[in-house]
């Protein structure tokens, strides 16, 4: 190597040395978007909840508030008919693309869950 390419290897390798360098403080404020976002939607959330938890306690207080009924057993019909013809039809298109392979479990978990659903649905009478 020539006394001038090895200088100019040197150069070289100071301006790329010298270009990390200012990309540094790039790094840490990219690393610190996510915190930040982090920090505002935890932020953002708990006074949300803190919102409706006193608009809860003002309508207790004046008399207004009605609990709200869930009927378990209607939710769980449709989430298992939901899911159980999903897991069907993904089951069926990954083996007609796919083969059996274990693509095939993507429909298949679904289609299990949904029949677990419409099993709760029909013992629980």
């Amino acid at each position: 190597m020539k006394p001038e390419q090895f200088e100019r290897l040197i150069q070289l390798l100071e301006q790329i040395l010298a270009n990390q360098e200012d990309q540094s403080a790039n790094k840490i404020i990219l690393y610190l978007v996510p915190n930040i976002g982090i920090i505002f939607g935890t932020t953002l959330l708990f006074f949300l909840f803190l919102w409706l938890h006193r608009q809860k306690m003002a309508l207790i207080a004046s008399g207004q508030y009605k609990p709200w009924s869930f009927d378990l057993r209607a939710y769980s019909f449709f989430l298992g008919l939901l899911l159980t013809f999903t897991g069907f039809a993904l089951s069926l298109v990954f083996i007609l693309v796919m083969g059996v392979s274990l693509a095939v479990l993507g429909g298949l978990i679904p289609f299990a869950i949904g029949l677990g659903l419409l099993t709760y649905y029909k013992l629980s009478k």
